[in-house]
């Protein structure tokens, strides 16, 4: 009897990652984070066949769950974990400015259950280093997160946060609209950190399913003034 052996397990890994691949075209690569791309097994029903004889091969694939089952979002927009997560956090973008030339420091902060503030990034754009995770911490289920952000010009100016109504935070998920409300937004003046992840198309939000993204506005408090633009300081936050 002549045995025919199955593919090697790195041959079966590698069909696994195109058949992912092929499932998910639409996938940003917004984050490194294994989160955001469908994961599964491949089994077969036997480990060595007959001439002629084909095996049965069961496939399991898990499609990535939404950011809603994983945290909810207490108004206006408070973070709380509905079971056990690793957090992620990431700075895209700091371009907080003086002039076209001249940035200006900003800080970066979350917390826990409103306590003090952790600084999770205090620097300027040219330190920003998008694919870099600044905090990675667990959080337990119903822990309640906020996330902060503000700018120093002649002194630190308000620190703004997801715990508060004011308009210079703003958090979304995959599949929203960017604000239309803002000057910058409707004159497509957006910067290019914040570009891919945006849909050219749609203009809707384009990260992974467990992603947040916050945009703050530090400098202005008109809404209506051009230059409130919600990209002084823009956050991404994983869940896994």
């Amino acid at each position: 009897m002549k045995r025919i052996p199955l593919p090697p397990r790195a041959l079966v890994l590698a069909v696994l990652s195109l058949a992912a691949a092929a499932l998910a075209p639409n996938i940003k690569a917004a984050t490194t984070d294994t989160n955001s791309v469908p994961r599964g097994t491949l089994t077969t029903s036997a480990d060595l066949l007959r001439v002629g004889l084909k095996p049965t091969l069961s496939w399991n694939v898990e499609f990535p769950s939404e950011i809603s089952t994983v945290v909810d979002i207490v108004p206006p927009n408070t973070v709380v974990p509905k079971q056990d997560v690793t957090m992620k956090i990431r700075v895209l973008g700091a371009s907080f400015q003086e002039s076209l030339l001249s940035f200006l420091t900003v800080q970066a902060f979350y917390r826990t259950n409103g306590g003090s503030w952790v600084t999770a990034f205090s620097g300027l754009q040219t330190l920003v280093n998008p694919s870099s995770i600044l905090v990675q911490k667990t959080i337990t289920k119903n822990t309640r997160l906020d996330f902060g952000g503000r700018g120093y010009r002649s002194g630190w100016l308000t620190l703004y946060n997801t715990g508060s109504t004011a308009p210079n935070v703003v958090m979304l998920k995959n599949g929203d609209n960017v604000p239309d409300t803002t000057p910058a937004f409707q004159q497509g003046e957006i910067e290019s950190f914040l570009k891919p992840y945006i849909n050219s198309t749609t203009k809707k939000i384009a990260i992974g399913p467990k992603d947040l993204i916050i945009l703050y506005e530090l400098g202005q408090t008109d809404p209506d003034a051009s230059g409130f633009d919600l990209q002084d300081l823009v956050m991404l936050v994983t869940f896994e």
